[in-house]
């Protein structure tokens, strides 16, 4: 897996026309687009950390990938001075290949980095921390992960055998193929949930992350499957398996 870096993206600046596909330019007597479905794995390699100002952390592994049968392909349109951009969602009628029959937007928060020239969508994916009450149910708690935008992109193969279509985030487009997941491994700046001044009480919890938690990406209305979460429990400090 390629370095990561969480504030930026790369976004080549391109021509005003080159590189992107206007609405008009959609395929004449298009058929029906192929759908991506987000999902999560559940959050992997727990463990807790301490800041340098003395905030303690809980840091984890996430994966989010596509299970469904189509791509999922966003494309920014730059604006090089400006921290917004646009950004829109491509559907085709094949996984790979095929014709454009969508080019619909998303939102118009997606963050642009001037001086590395790339961009990070917004809200790709939400993480919390649960706890569990004296019934047996898990209860959500105030703290929350601070990790709020994210280069899109095939990392691994999760199923499936197509190969990386969106192997880099170098360029206007950003995605997941079908079958591929985008990690974001626990030793990455902002990766976690933040804890507090205080260590963790005693107690079982887990960690759950949310995949596209505003539902801008269009999954064919398949929104109910985007959660995963691990349980875990804490003793004297230390994290155990539930």
């Amino acid at each position: 897996m390629r370095p990561r870096f969480t504030l930026v993206l790369v976004l080549v600046l391109i021509g005003a026309v080159g590189g992107f596909v206007a609405a008009a330019g959609l395929a004449a007597g298009a058929s029906v687009p192929r759908y991506p479905d987000l999902r999560t794995q559940p959050p992997a390699d727990l463990r807790f950390d301490r800041l340098g100002d003395g905030t303690h952390v809980l840091r984890f592994s996430n994966t989010v990938w596509n299970a469904g049968e189509g791509r999922l392909e966003l494309e920014g349109y730059p604006r090089p001075h400006r921290d917004a951009i646009p950004v829109y969602q491509n559907l085709y009628d094949a996984a790979v290949g095929g014709s454009l029959v969508s080019h619909k937007p998303v939102s118009s928060d997606i963050l642009y980095h001037l001086s590395h020239n790339h961009y990070h969508f917004q809200d790709f994916a939400s993480y919390l921390l649960l706890k569990k009450d004296a019934s047996g149910t898990y209860q959500e708690t105030t703290k929350k992960g601070t990790k709020t935008s994210f280069c899109i992109m095939d990392s691994t193969r999760v199923s499936g055998t197509y190969s990386q279509q969106y192997g880099g985030c170098d360029g206007a487009l950003q995605g997941l193929t079908v079958g591929w997941g985008d990690d974001y491994v626990y030793t990455l700046p902002d990766q976690w949930v933040v804890l507090g001044t205080s260590r963790l009480a005693d107690g079982t919890y887990a960690v759950q992350s949310t995949a596209d938690p505003k539902n801008k990406l269009d999954e064919g209305g398949r929104d109910g499957n985007n959660v995963a979460k691990t349980c875990f429990k804490v003793r004297r400090g230390k994290i155990r398996a539930c």
